[in-house]
């Protein structure tokens, strides 16, 4: 993968681990080799929930005008809603042309709607390393 992985923090909350990746997508075509060379970490392979989105613009042009659109994919990966989740994230932040997975290992206890703190927090984390995030001023 030619572009920087930016990672979280491992987060521990009861006995369950999230950890998020995020890098830059020039377009959508290229995810599935994202994720290939993501999955092929056997630490990654072991988790339980493997959730994602991304968001890419891709300019169109016609002889009078052009504009871009944005392009967005998602996967809940077992964690039901969570890849919407991620993909409004993603807008809501201004994340142009990136992919963020999280990855989650079950440890047996539900979470109820801290799940969805932990999910956001280290996707956040990880696209803040990664600078992907535009100030909304």
């Amino acid at each position: 993968w030619p572009y920087p992985i930016y990672a979280s923090e491992r987060l521990h909350d009861r006995k369950s681990i999230f950890v998020a990746h995020a890098s830059r997508l020039p377009n959508d075509a290229l995810f599935p080799l994202f994720l290939e060379v993501l999955t092929a970490s056997p630490k990654l392979k072991k988790a339980t929930h493997c959730m994602y989105a991304y968001r890419t613009s891709e300019l169109q042009c016609s002889t009078s005008n052009s504009k871009s659109t944005m392009i967005t994919g998602q996967h809940d990966g077992g964690e039901s809603g969570s890849g919407n989740h991620l993909a409004r994230l993603l807008d809501v932040t201004g994340c142009e042309n990136t992919v963020v997975v999280v990855s989650r290992w079950y440890g047996g206890v539900q979470l109820g709607g801290d799940r969805w703190r932990r999910i956001t927090h280290v996707a956040k984390e990880a696209l803040d390393k990664g600078g992907f995030c535009k100030s909304r001023d």
